[in-house]
Parts: C-alpha cells; structure tokens; sequence
C-alpha cells in the first residue's frame, strides 16, 4: 500500500537527525520565499530582480535535490549559507526592498551556530560580521545618500547580529549538553541491556547444566517423587527470575537490594509448598545480578529443605532466620533453623544431592565455602565471601 504525504513526512521527521530536518525545511521555504519574491519585483516591475530570485529559487532546489541524494548535511548547509548572503548581498547593493534588508540578512547567523561546532559557528559570525561592516563602509562611499548606510540601519544590523549571537551561542551549548545527556544515556542503555542478555545466557545455560544433573540422578535412582522434582526445578527457575524482576524494577545491574529479593524468595518458596515456617529477613546491603543469583540459589535449596523436613523428627515447629550483612568489605550470609536433629549434622555435611552441591558451587563461586555446624538443635550455615 502507497504511503500517504503525511505517512511519509512523519518518517522523514522520525527517521533523520535535527540538522538533517531543518536544512531540508530551509531549503523548501527559501526556495518558495524567492519565488514569491521573483513574483512580487516583477509585480512592481523589477524585472532584473525576478530574474535574479527565480535563479536563486532554481539553484535553492537543485542544491536541496542534490542534498537529497548525496547527504552531507555540513556541506550543504554552508553552500545554503553562502547563497543567502550572496542574495543579501545583491538586495542591498540592488537597493530593492529596503524595509527588510538590514534585519533579514544577518538571521543567517544563527544558522552557524545551528550547523556547525561553536568555534566554527564563531569564526564564521567574525568573517560574516567583517565582511558585512566592510561592505557597508564601502557601499557608503560610493552611495552616502543610500539610507540603508547610515548610522541608525548599520546600529540595527550590529545589534542585530550580537542579539542573535548570544541566542546562538545559548542555543548551541543548552542543544549541546542536552544531546550529550541523552546520548550518555543511551549508551549505559545499551550497556544495560547487552549485560542483561550476556546474564539471561548464562542462566540459560545454568538451566541447562541443572536439568542435566537431575537426569544423572534419576539414571542413578533418587527417593524423590517426579512431582517434587518438577518443583524443585521450577524453584530454581523462579529464583533466577527473580532476580531480572529485581533489575527491572530497580534499572541497576550492579545494586539489587537484598532484603526484598530474600522476602519475596522465601515467600515464593513458601507458597509453592503450600507450608509456611516463622521466618524472619535481615539484610542492608546491595549487590550486583551474578553474586545475587548466587545467593538466591543457595537460600532457595535450604530453605526448601526447611519447609520439607523441619520439626519432623522433633514435633516441633522450626524457626528461619536468613540474615546478609556487610563488614569490612565482606559480606556474610547466615541461615539458620531451629528444631534441626543433631544427628543429621553428618548426613547434611556429606550430603550428595543436587540441593547441597549447589549450595556448595554457589558458594565457591562466591569465593567462599559454607560453614555448617548445629547448637542447641539449631542448624547454622555461613559463608564470607567479598563483596
């Protein structure tokens, strides 16, 4: 289906860079104003001057085709430049329409500071501001009676230019910061999300190294029922999920806050098994995605012990108590869960299930080992790792 008129100038303006869209409505309305112009001088019967700006017309649309075709936004914009004030030129040394050539001509510096950099835009506005005094001396010389060369005109035109200099100058450094504001952005956005990417990989792959284990333990025969199983992996899963939710809210690859992730694990956890356990939170440090989801792994395996097997030996209802703190520039994990049998303290250190032996990996990867022991019926795990 053929685009509309109004389709294809809404690509247009979203497709191309600012300088792109005002040079290309520059040359289009330039173009139209001198051939409005042509048609009023020969209106009032200047017929050298309708020929003059229907030859600018004509050269104002062959640039803007040829700037169609081959870019170079810069380029063409000076040679827009250039034609304007050899046009200014011509309407005063021409003498022909007098109410506007001593404002009009010097609104093409702004355009110097609209294409190019501020040390070009100044050193054009030196040579533009040159030329143009020099030009009126001479002009005055040679036509003193010509009012566009006395004193009250040629005041207008220096003020002129310093008013649209300072407007130009303003422009640009507020055009400037802002770009670069939106451009740093743009570039911690990209960073952002090829690190999400490279992340949701590696737990891809995580993922994949898991369901692999669990099938060696079933070749190799397990007590766990199909559907416990299935649970467990989709725990696992959802710990990792977690944790991109985590981000997403907080926009921070390297500041997940730690005590709300935990709440809502355990609560997660909590929820799967349809069993909840007094537990209690305590956590007041920040970290970045890999040591989180490390983290996540390892208080998601116990805490699903606790839910499974807590109180059952002893009839009594178990208490958890996870905490994650920062000293010294390291971080310390403690889990800890009362009701827990003294004689399962062996059995839990030689543990040779999959739950364990992430704990154990997830640890190492931390950079620390887990030390487990049991007081008073109390299991207590911790592990130091930096952070």
């Amino acid at each position: 289906m053929a685009k509309t008129a109004i389709q294809k100038l809404h690509d247009f303006i979203y497709e191309r860079d600012h300088r792109e869209i005002m040079l290309t409505g520059l040359f289009l309305v330039t173009a139209l104003l001198f051939f409005l112009f042509a048609l009023l001088a020969l209106w009032m019967g200047h017929e050298d001057v309708f020929g003059l700006k229907m030859g600018l017309s004509g050269v104002m649309l062959l640039l803007f085709a040829l700037y169609r075709r081959y870019g170079h936004t810069t380029f063409f914009a000076l040679l827009f430049l250039l034609l304007v004030e050899f046009e200014s030129v011509s309407a005063m040394f021409g003498g022909h329409f007098y109410d506007f050539v001593t404002v009009y001509p010097f609104f093409s510096v702004f355009g110097f500071f609209f294409f190019f950099s501020l040390r070009m835009a100044l050193w054009l506005t030196l040579l533009h501001y040159i030329f143009w005094v020099g030009f009126a001396m001479v002009q005055y010389d040679i036509d003193a009676a010509n009012p566009v060369f006395h004193l009250v005109p040629l005041l207008n035109m220096v003020s002129t230019t310093l008013v649209v200099v300072i407007i130009g100058v303003l422009y640009h450094i507020s055009t400037e910061i802002t770009y670069e504001r939106l451009e740093q952005a743009n570039r911690q956005k990209a960073v952002l999300i090829k690190e999400i990417h490279h992340r949701i990989k590696n737990n891809l792959n995580k993922i994949a190294s898991l369901l692999g284990l669990q099938m060696l333990r079933l070749k190799r025969g397990t007590a766990e029922s199909p559907e416990e199983i299935l649970r467990r992996n989709k725990l696992r899963i959802e710990t990792m999920a977690m944790v991109h939710e985590a981000i997403y809210k907080a926009n921070d690859l390297e500041n997940i806050e730690a005590e709300s992730y935990l709440k809502n694990l355990v609560g997660l956890i909590a929820q799967s098994y349809g069993r909840s356990v007094p537990t209690e939170v305590h956590a007041d440090v920040s970290l970045p995605i890999d040591k989180m989801l490390k983290i996540g792994m390892i208080v998601n395996e116990l805490y699903t012990n606790s839910l499974k097997y807590a109180g059952m030996k002893r009839q009594e209802t178990p208490f958890v108590y996870i905490s994650l703190h920062r000293y010294q520039g390291r971080c310390v994990l403690r889990y800890s869960q009362s009701g827990f049998d003294p004689a399962d303290e062996a059995k839990l250190k030689a543990e040779k299930g999959l739950g364990m032996t992430l704990v154990k990996l997830s640890a190492e990867e931390l950079g620390g080992e887990p030390d487990i022991s049991v007081q008073d019926n109390t299991l207590l795990l911790a592990i130091t790792f930096a952070c």
